[in-house]
């Protein structure tokens, strides 16, 4: 089976630290709610502010989960302290879809899938299915691992500690017009390589129609 998706439009960030230009104080007036922001919710909620797509279906993917918040909460058990609510609320993989979804008013189609290194892979099938039933897709990846341990706990070579990419996409019955080759990209999470090779081919078309094929 096979289906084409054409995207529309694309976004990209990226930072071997953390990301400053996220726009959170414009995009979520509400400081309580933006406090309460996870990195990846942070990132998700820009790419989706970047790309217009807030009434859009959107499937967001993230490997590794809340890894900071998790770690906030094991180093407080550890440390036999109080586990804060708001820690343990935000430390699912679907963090990112509750807030993209509370600060956008989104009470459409909003998922999280995870798959570790095949991440993106994963959002792009997921997409394609459901794009069967929506006119507009958003997908997301993104991938934040700024936390106190991560040097001595990175054994992958992830120099780039927090990443995202937004796709607008839709149904297509042309033909392909990016191929995709399995590049990889060093110092990014293998779970982002995919979505990488597509803005990196995205860019490079000019003006003809960018049309991936995902095959399964």
């Amino acid at each position: 089976m096979q289906i084409n998706l054409e995207i529309l439009s694309i976004a990209r960030v990226e930072d071997s630290e953390k990301c400053s230009t996220l726009n959170e104080k414009t995009i979520v007036t509400d400081m309580m709610l933006r406090r309460r922001l996870t990195r990846n919710s942070r990132i998700a909620i820009y790419l989706c502010d970047t790309l217009n797509a807030w009434e859009l279906p959107v499937i967001i993917g993230n490997a590794y989960g809340e890894v900071a918040e998790t770690y906030d909460i094991l180093n407080s058990i550890i440390s036999k302290q109080t586990v804060s609510p708001t820690a343990f609320q935000n430390s699912v993989h679907n963090t990112p879809a509750s807030y993209l979804s509370i600060v956008g008013n989104n009470k459409g189609y909003v998922t999280t899938v995870s798959d570790l290194y095949e991440t993106s892979d994963a959002v792009l099938k997921v997409g394609a299915v459901k794009s069967i039933g929506y006119e507009k897709m958003l997908l997301i990846v993104t991938d934040a691992m700024d936390f106190e341990r991560f040097d001595a706990l990175n054994r992958c070579g992830i120099a780039i500690k927090e990443c995202g990419l937004g796709l607008v996409v839709r149904r297509s019955s042309k033909a392909a017009t990016i191929p995709l080759c399995g590049a990889s990209y060093h110092g990014y999470s293998p779970s982002i390589w995919p979505m990488l090779e597509i803005h990196e081919r995205f860019l490079s078309m000019g003006d003809q129609p960018k049309i991936i094929s995902i095959d399964f």
